[in-house]
C-alpha cells in the first residue's frame, strides 16, 4: 500500500476535518477516522491507483471528504457512536456515565450500512458545482447557481419571484447543469 497521497496532504484533510466540524474539538478525531477508514477500505487500492493515474482529478479528496461528512453528520456513523454521543451526554451537565452504562446505550443503536459508492458520486458532483461556480465569465456559473437554488426549493415558479428570473430560463439552466454534471462525471470516469 502506497500512503503517499495521506502524507503530503495530512495539513488539508485536518483542514477539511476543522471545516466540516465546524472547528469542534472533535476535528482531530475526525480527521485520523477518515484517514483510518478509508485506508482500511476495499477500494483504497483502486482509488488511490486512479488518483495516480489522474492527479488533477480529486478521487482521494472525494472519497475521504464523503467519509467525513458522513461520519460527522450521520447520527447512526460510527464516529458519532463512538465520540460525539459520548460526549454530548457528558456535555455540560457534568453527568457522569460510566463505560458500562455507555456500552449499554452503544448496544441499543442500529448500525446502517454506509454506502461508499453513493458519498463519492455525491461528492464527486459538488466538486464539479465548485468548478463550475469558479466559471464566473462563463454560463456554468448561471447554471450553477440556478441549479443550487433549483436542489432546495425544486419549484421553477417560485425560484423565478425570488431571482425575477423567467421560469423557462431557470429550467434551461437546470437542464444544461444536470445534463454538464453527468457528461463530467461519465469523462472522468466516475460513472
Amino acid at each position: 500500500m502506497n500512503h503517499n497521497w495521506i502524507t503530503e496532504n495530512y495539513e488539508e484533510i485536518m483542514s477539511w476535518a476543522k471545516n466540516i466540524s465546524k472547528g469542534d474539538e472533535l476535528a482531530e478525531e475526525l480527521c485520523h477516522y477518515a484517514i483510518e477508514t478509508f485506508m482500511n477500505h476495499k477500494r483504497y487500492n483502486e482509488i488511490c491507483q486512479r488518483e495516480r493515474e489522474e492527479p488533477n482529478s480529486g478521487h482521494c479528496r472525494g472519497f475521504i471528504l464523503a467519509i467525513m461528512r458522513n461520519s460527522w453528520i450521520g447520527q447512526k456513523s460510527q464516529f458519532t457512536r463512538y465520540h460525539k454521543a459520548h460526549r454530548a451526554d457528558l456535555g455540560h451537565r457534568k453527568r457522569t456515565v460510566t463505560q458500562d452504562k455507555f456500552n449499554s446505550l452503544l448496544e441499543g443503536l442500529e448500525v446502517d450500512e454506509y454506502n461508499y459508492e453513493e458519498d463519492f458520486l455525491i461528492e464527486a458532483i459538488e466538486g464539479l458545482l465548485e468548478e463550475m461556480n469558479l466559471d464566473t465569465n462563463g454560463k456554468l456559473w448561471y447554471n450553477a447557481r440556478l441549479f443550487q437554488m433549483w436542489i432546495e426549493c425544486q419549484n421553477y415558479s417560485e425560484l423565478s419571484r425570488r431571482t425575477d428570473i423567467p421560469r423557462t430560463s431557470i429550467s434551461n439552466a437546470v437542464e444544461e447543469a444536470k445534463h454538464y454534471i453527468v457528461n463530467e462525471l461519465k469523462n472522468r470516469g466516475i460513472i
